[in-house]
Parts: C-alpha cells; structure tokens; sequence
C-alpha cells in the first residue's frame, strides 16, 4: 500500500481511539457529576476566576452591540442582530478565557446567525454555521466532561509560513473562492463571490490553526473584514460582531508573532 494511504490510515486509527477514549470519559463524567451538577459546573465557569480588569474586557466589549443600536438609532431596532453580536462577543471572550460556558453563547449565537444568513440568501455563510451549530453542544460536553475548566497554561511554537508557504495557501484562497463563488452563484446566492471569499479564508484559517502557523491570525482578520463587507447595508450589528472578532484577531496575531520569535 501507498505509504501516503497508510500514514492517513494510521492517523484515522488515532483519531478514532481518541475520539473513542473521549466519549468513555465524557459518559463516566455525566454519571458522576449528574445533572444537577453539570449546571453548577457550568454556573462556576461562568462567573468563577475572572480579574477585575476580565470582568471590564467583558462589559466594555459586551456593551458595545447595545451602544451601537442606540447611537445609531437612538433606539432598539434590530433586536435578533443586537443578540447575534452580544452572544458571539461573549463566546469569543470565553474562547480567549477558556471557559467551557462559550458554547452556550456559541451555540445562540450560531442558531442567530444561521437563521439572519438564510434570509439574506448568504448561502456559504449557511453551510460555515451549519458545521458550528452542530459541534457547540458537542464541544460544551467535551469540554465539561473531561474537565477542561482548569486553567492551564499551554506552551507551544508557533511557526512562520515561507514563500512557498505563502503561494500555496493563498493559490488555495483562490480557487476556493472561485470555485464556490461559482457554485453559490448557481443556486441563487446573494452576493455569491463576497459569500465564497469568507468560507476561503475561514477554510485556509483552519488548516493554518490546525499546522500551529502565525498567519492564521491573517487569514482571519481577512474573514472579518470581508464578513464587514457581506454584510454591509443589511446589518449594522453583525457588521459591529465582526469589527470586535477583528480586534481579536489583530490581538492573536501579536501574540503569536511572539510566540514565533521565541521558537527561532
């Protein structure tokens, strides 16, 4: 057999033990903590462990989706937006803070967001929350099964992308966004090439994250900022959502160009 073919099986073979392991774990840890305590679990991690200046972060940025609707309008007008942007800050902060309690958030925020892309004909935007639907109950289980509420400090090297790096990853971009571009087009979409650019540089973000690679932070910044553009003129708040999910982005890159710079 194709020693390609068998390191992708072994590695499936891993995955699956794994993966296996996890749900035994997660299966022993709901029968232990019980119901009742999964929601004290889940109370604790909401509110236990955060600074003073965390409990600022969270309020001044949390603030801002109510802030910008009454600036904007002097009154609340588009409430299911206001909520999409409240819950996905939330849930990125608690990314950031790792709680376990950011797929709650995630999860209201998903259901939202899914239902305002089906509207507005964003027909990538649908397929993208769709996949983030489904895994934030899973990923709230795994995350309070197998006690991950701890806060440990995780070292790692973050890696630096070169030229040959560069041109693959972004003649990927392309074609995915060509492609798919083309596709939603097919079917209707609205805005079909400003829909297919997000799910290039969401996909390209996720391989570079997976590789441990700085320029993810790019790749999402650049999904931000064309997700400000899909949603320009139909939503001030989802465009607010992703102007903070920018900030974040800009914050990661720092800290993991940091990073790079210790592991050379």
């Amino acid at each position: 057999m194709n020693t390609y073919f068998q390191k992708k099986l072994a590695n499936a073979k891993v995955t699956l033990s794994e993966m296996s392991g996890g749900y035994h774990r997660m299966v022993a840890g709901m029968k232990k903590l019980g119901f009742l305590g999964s929601l004290k679990a889940i109370w604790k991690d909401l509110f236990a462990h955060r600074s003073l200046g965390g409990w600022i972060y969270l309020l001044v940025l949390g603030s801002f989706p109510l802030w910008l609707e009454l600036i904007y309008e002097h009154r609340i007008v588009d409430w299911t937006g206001m909520i999409c942007s409240l819950t996905g800050i939330i849930c990125v902060i608690f990314v950031s803070e790792g709680r376990a309690s950011n797929y709650l958030f995630g999860l209201i925020n998903s259901i939202i967001y899914l239902i305002l892309a089906l509207q507005k004909g964003f027909y990538g935007e649908v397929l993208t929350t769709l996949y983030f639907t489904v895994m934030q109950p899973i990923g709230l289980l795994v995350w309070i099964y197998q006690a991950q509420f701890k806060k440990e400090q995780q070292e790692f090297v973050a890696r630096k992308l070169d030229k040959v790096g560069w041109t693959k990853y972004l003649s990927i971009s392309v074609l995915w966004w060509l492609v798919f571009g083309l596709i939603y087009q097919s079917i209707g979409a609205n805005r079909p090439y400003r829909d297919s650019i997000t799910d290039a540089t969401n996909g390209v973000g996720q391989l570079l994250m997976t590789a441990v690679y700085r320029e993810q932070w790019i790749f999402w910044a650049a999904t931000n900022v064309f997700s400000i553009y899909l949603w320009w003129g139909e939503s001030l708040q989802i465009q607010g959502k992703y102007f903070i999910y920018l900030i974040n982005s800009l914050v990661g890159w720092y800290q993991w160009t940091n990073a790079a710079k210790k592991g050379y």
